[in-house]
């Protein structure tokens, strides 16, 4: 039990992580924001595509219960301090969630690219409509602090309203997610494990 218990220095490799997850996906996200209207649904799941790599890295370097809803804190607490506070609440429950797909096992699920895989998909999912929920909350005043067109909000809010784009977009996040970890698996082989950095089951 003890050593599935997250220490100081695994706190300090999930929030180092974290922070790189942040910035990674903020870069994504300034990318394709000209594109925002056209690619809403789109947005998140790129991003975690792209962040996958970074996730599974610290996911089985930690290999422990808990990486997952702090590195969810975390992330929500960078979203609280830039003022978008409904993040932290909504990023913790989308951490729980996915570390509740985790919980079975002998703590060596904690290393596993598929088992890790699935959990940062469900992160995803739920994670991928963190902007439709800051506009059902705040509805277009929190758009209009983006500087967006008139145009451009109203798509959003119309994606954020339609059922079927809401569906396509948590879909969306669910599945990049989980590719993007399971096509780490060869990056993490070549660059990490032969290097005696991680190891997974």
């Amino acid at each position: 039990m003890k050593a599935n218990k997250l220490f100081a220095k695994d706190f300090i490799t999930i929030g180092l992580y974290t922070i790189l997850i942040f910035i990674i996906q903020t870069v994504v996200n300034m990318f394709m924001t000209p594109f925002t209207a056209v690619a809403m649904p789109y947005i998140s799941g790129t991003s975690l595509f792209v962040t996958s790599l970074v996730y599974m890295l610290m996911a089985i370097r930690v290999g422990k219960r808990g990486t997952l809803f702090f590195m969810a804190i975390v992330q929500g607490l960078i979203y609280t301090i830039m003022g978008a506070p409904l993040m932290l609440p909504f990023l913790a429950i989308a951490g729980l969630l996915g570390e509740l797909t985790l919980i079975k096992g002998n703590s060596s699920q904690y290393r596993n690219v598929k088992r890790q895989g699935a959990a940062f998909g469900l992160y995803g999912a739920i994670y991928g409509t963190g902007g439709v929920m800051n506009i059902y909350v705040f509805g277009k005043e929190s758009l209009n602090k983006m500087q967006f067109s008139a145009e451009t909000i109203d798509r959003m809010v119309s994606y954020a309203y339609s059922p079927m784009w809401l569906a396509i977009g948590i879909g969306f996040s669910f599945i990049m997610a989980m590719i993007g970890c399971h096509l780490s698996k060869k990056l993490l082989n070549k660059h990490f494990v032969k290097a005696g950095y991680i190891q997974y089951n």
